[in-house]
């Protein structure tokens, strides 16, 4: 505290003086009294040269405009690759997004590696996707995949615009899983039922429960059934949706995935291999592929059907019945039920016509 003119004034830290003292920021009572020490030796050198805090000018701080981000074509998209490849990604897709990320590469030359990622050019991006016009379909899912990259640049702030989404798109054909008759259906499982036990409950599994088969049913632990082997629960980083899913075991499925875990004590216990580990991503598609000859032989598989076509048959089974696109979407796990509508339309289970005849019908006669 001074006095100044007959006015009184007081200090509580050395904000009008220019210094950075604040002695009521201490957290203990010793810096305290250092910090007040401190600022009063300060405010003293400033009476003996004759300035007071009125007369001094408070120097406001520079503002420094922050510089731009920048980084290398190259350097942008491996950090983006080692980001995807850390997170609960399935291991085809991060394969995937590896190999793109290897091919973009290695298509732009030296010296667009090494240039900033805001001077790549849209035509460049273009030229990479005209390089695989083989078919639709890959054309479009590097297309897609290509545009995962650039909207995480976006989103660090290293470019504006997605090169990806500006370029041209293909009609893709959706990609079929036909579905099985009634009759072809129940010859299939007893064929499995006989040849191979795992892959019959996988893909009675797949079809009753309406579960993802090589992503869900092959990691189906102990610990995602409830005690009477009436429920699977799955959390949210244990299925595509990334919600919790709870599904309901039909009965005369129930005996026998409790047949097989009665006796397990282990939360963490597979189904199939009856151990903690689980199979490879690939063990029902190998199984599946030696037993395929026999079936298109004995004439009870079709082209086109595969093990997916257990759970859209499902699909179809109750939409038939039921009429209900809310209740498929529930019961498949989809997201959205745009992602439900687009689902049944590429099964060929709701088209136009179907549209059409359903629209609400008011006679102005």
């Amino acid at each position: 505290m001074y006095y100044s003119d007959g006015v009184r004034h007081r200090l509580y830290n050395g904000t009008s003086l220019n210094i950075h003292i604040y002695p009521n920021k201490a957290t203990t009572v010793v810096e305290r009294n250092k910090l007040l020490s401190k600022l009063l030796f300060e405010v003293n050198k400033f009476f003996e040269l004759g300035y007071t805090p009125e007369t001094v000018i408070k120097i406001e701080p520079i503002k420094v405009e922050k510089a731009a981000i920048t980084k290398t074509t190259e350097q942008a998209f491996r950090d983006v690759e080692l980001e995807k490849m850390r997170s609960p990604l399935s291991y085809d897709y991060k394969k995937e997004l590896k190999r793109l990320v290897d091919d973009f590469l290695k298509f732009l030359t030296k010296n667009e590696k090494a240039d900033d990622i805001k001077n790549l050019e849209q035509q460049r991006v273009e030229d990479f996707l005209n390089q695989h016009k083989a078919t639709s379909t890959y054309y479009m899912g590097r297309r897609r995949m290509l545009s995962v990259f650039f909207a995480e640049f976006i989103r660090k702030k290293l470019i504006t615009d997605n090169l990806s989404k500006n370029t041209p798109r293909l009609k893709t054909k959706a990609a079929l899983h036909k579905i099985y008759p009634k009759v072809q259906l129940l010859a299939i499982l007893q064929f499995l039922k006989v040849n191979n036990d795992d892959l019959y409950l996988c893909c009675l599994i797949a079809y009753s429960c309406m579960l993802r088969p090589h992503q869900e049913i092959r990691l189906l632990r102990r610990k995602h059934f409830n005690d009477d082997f009436s429920l699977i629960s799955l959390s949210g980083a244990e299925n595509k949706s990334a919600r919790v899913r709870v599904v309901s075991i039909p009965e005369y499925l129930q005996p026998m995935v409790k047949k097989r875990l009665l006796s397990v004590h282990d939360p963490e216990t597979n189904l199939f291999t009856l151990t903690q580990s689980t199979y490879n991503d690939y063990y029902f598609n190998l199984i599946w592929t030696r037993l395929k000859p026999e079936m298109f032989k004995q004439g009870i598989l079709q082209k086109d059907q595969t093990i997916y076509s257990f759970r859209h048959t499902a699909a179809v089974d109750v939409y038939n019945r039921t009429k209900d696109i809310h209740i498929i979407q529930q019961l498949l796990g989809h997201s959205t039920m745009i992602v439900t509508l687009n689902y049944l339309r590429g099964l060929g289970e709701l088209n136009s016509q179907q549209l059409k005849e359903a629209l609400p019908v008011l006679d102005l006669s």
